[in-house]
């Protein structure tokens, strides 16, 4: 299943502010691949809004325990949002047989 996933943190919250925290969020940064192979999920993209202190990502994952211990490696608190999403030509693909069956 695709996700989109949002993880916010208050300024106050971070990591830019605590040098410690940076670094452990460097070296997980620079471990998304491998950890991400270790839960079986594949990152189609991770994108920051700094001055928002959000981050957006797509990934898919077989389920939502395995994203859960992957973003659970993060070294700070996060608010997450999961939504399930799909390819747009998927759905019309659904929609167009839907309609075909109605016939």
């Amino acid at each position: 299943m695709l996700f989109l996933v949002t993880m916010s943190h208050s300024a106050e919250k971070c990591p830019a502010n605590d040098p410690e925290k940076m670094r452990e969020t460097i070296e997980i940064v620079d471990k998304i691949e491998p950890m991400a192979k270790e839960f079986n999920i594949k990152v189609h993209f991770m994108v920051l809004s700094g001055l928002g202190h959000t981050t957006y990502g797509l990934v898919e994952a077989d389920n939502v325990d395995a994203l859960s211990r992957f973003f659970g490696t993060i070294p700070f608190p996060q608010e997450f949002t999961l939504t399930p999403v799909e390819h747009l030509q998927d759905a019309m693909k659904r929609a167009k047989e839907m309609l075909e069956q109605q016939k």
